[in-house]
C-alpha cells in the first residue's frame, strides 16, 4: 500500500490506532473553542490548542459568526447553523477519506451538501411548544472514487458509525452549562 492515499498518512494513522488501543495509554482527546460577542450578532471563535492523550498541541485559528442583515446581523460570516453545517459537513470528509485511505481507495472528489428547515418562531419564543432547532437535517454525498460499488458503501457504512460529529449531531449529548455573572 503507498504510504499516503488521499494524502492520508497511513503509517501515522496506523500508529495512532495501536496507540490508541493499547493498555495504560490514554486515548482521550479534548477539543476546546472560546467565543466572544462582537456586537449585533457577531462572534468570534478562536481554537488555541487541543490535548491528544496526556499531550497537548498549541494551534491558532478565529472563527467569525454573524446572521444575516434579515435575521438582524452585519453578514460578516456564515450563521451558527452553517456553522454547525459546515462542522458536521468536514468531520463526514475527513472521515470518509480517512477510511478510504485506510483501505487504499483513492478519491477523486467529495462533496457534501446539507440542509435543514428550523422554525424561527421556536428561537424568538413565539410559540413555546415549537423546537428552536432542526427536527429532520438532510445531506448528500456525492463521491468519486477508484472503489467497487461494494468497497464505497462499504466506506459509507463505516462512516455512518464513526463519523464524530454525525454522532453528535444524531444522538443526545448530556450538555453541562457553567454560568458565571460578572459584577461591576
Amino acid at each position: 500500500m503507498d504510504a499516503y492515499v488521499n494524502g492520508i498518512d497511513i503509517a501515522a494513522v496506523a500508529r495512532m490506532s495501536a496507540v490508541a488501543g493499547s493498555p495504560g495509554t490514554n486515548p482521550k482527546a479534548r477539543f476546546g473553542v472560546k467565543t466572544a460577542w462582537d456586537g449585533q450578532t457577531r462572534t468570534v471563535a478562536t481554537v488555541d490548542g487541543y490535548s491528544l492523550g496526556d499531550e497537548y498541541y498549541k494551534r491558532s485559528f478565529t472563527i467569525v459568526g454573524d446572521e444575516p442583515t434579515e435575521l438582524g446581523g452585519r453578514d460578516t460570516g456564515p450563521n451558527p447553523v452553517e456553522l454547525l453545517m459546515a462542522g458536521l459537513n468536514s468531520c463526514i470528509s475527513v472521515t470518509y477519506v480517512t477510511v478510504a485511505a485506510m483501505k487504499g481507495i483513492s478519491i477523486r472528489s467529495l462533496q457534501i451538501e446539507t440542509s435543514g428547515e428550523l422554525d424561527i418562531r421556536g428561537f424568538l419564543g413565539i410559540d413555546e411548544s415549537i423546537n428552536p432547532g432542526f427536527d429532520e437535517v438532510q445531506y448528500t454525498i456525492l463521491i468519486d472514487a477508484d472503489g467497487t460499488p461494494e468497497e464505497i458503501e462499504d466506506i459509507h457504512q463505516t462512516v455512518l458509525k464513526r463519523s464524530v460529529n454525525l454522532a453528535n449531531l444524531s444522538k443526545a449529548v448530556r450538555m453541562v452549562p457553567t454560568l458565571v455573572v460578572a459584577h461591576n
